[in-house]
């Protein structure tokens, strides 16, 4: 289906915060006593996976004889250390987020991390009021970019996937939504973002470029004032142009 969408899906880090740096720095705060070390260029392969995709690519990378268990408990210390610090939201999110409710549109968040590490994330940006659904790679079969955290995600919402909106940022995750029927929004704002995708519906630089006609008028809550709707001209949004 197309336009207008009854709910919107976030993906959590590069969408909502600018988050994959910490998870980057994890992996080398663990990778020090080996002496190895993730690049940028290395990290290009794994943003957006699951956990143990991700390290089952570094262990093959580094030829690591670590067992994985492992290495898994120590990336986790290390991640948790590290969202212990102040976080921020993305230039934008947190009015989305706020329009969204306002309308009474259904806020999904769909993460492939951790439990643990999308509650701590959630607590740190101060958003644990904002989603009416949150769903982590801890409570799904499989990860990105398999369709299964979107799916689960409209399922809780109640919301049939082909009306439901996702804002992503990695290939794997704009797969994982495509592949569950969504309308596919690639956002280009994080310090990690990726080139345009050709798979997503719709490319943006910044939350600013969103443009709120592509969502249902919902039933906005009497006396609020709502965000001026922009549109997408003028403002360097793209849309894929692939079959």
């Amino acid at each position: 289906m197309g336009p207008p969408f009854r709910a919107v899906v976030f993906d959590l880090d590069g969408v909502l915060w600018d988050g994959e740096p910490i998870y980057h720095e994890a992996f080398n705060i663990v990778l020090a006593p080996y002496g190895r070390r993730v690049t940028s260029e290395d990290y290009v392969h794994i943003i957006g996976h699951s956990v143990e995709s991700a390290w089952d690519w570094v262990i093959r990378h580094f030829q690591l004889v670590t067992p994985p268990a492992e290495l898994y408990g120590a990336y986790d210390d290390a991640v948790l250390n590290l969202l212990a610090k102040p976080i921020e939201a993305l230039p934008g999110a947190r009015a989305l987020i706020r329009e969204l409710r306002r309308r009474r549109i259904p806020v999904g968040l769909a993460s492939a991390s951790l439990r643990q590490w999308v509650e701590a994330t959630i607590r740190g940006l101060g958003l644990e009021d904002a989603f009416d659904a949150v769903v982590s790679a801890s409570e799904v079969k499989h990860a990105k970019p398999a369709p299964d955290l979107y799916l689960e995600a409209a399922r809780r919402l109640g919301v049939p996937p082909g009306e439901c909106l996702a804002v992503e940022d990695t290939g794997a995750g704009i797969a994982a939504a495509k592949a569950a029927g969504m309308f596919a929004v690639q956002l280009r704002a994080a310090s990690t973002a990726l080139p345009h995708l050709a798979e997503a519906d719709l490319v943006i630089e910044a939350y600013a470029q969103f443009d709120l006609r592509l969502l249902s008028p919902g039933h906005p809550e009497p006396g609020q004032e709502a965000v001026q709707e922009r549109p997408l001209r003028n403002q360097g949004a793209s849309r894929d142009v692939s079959p």
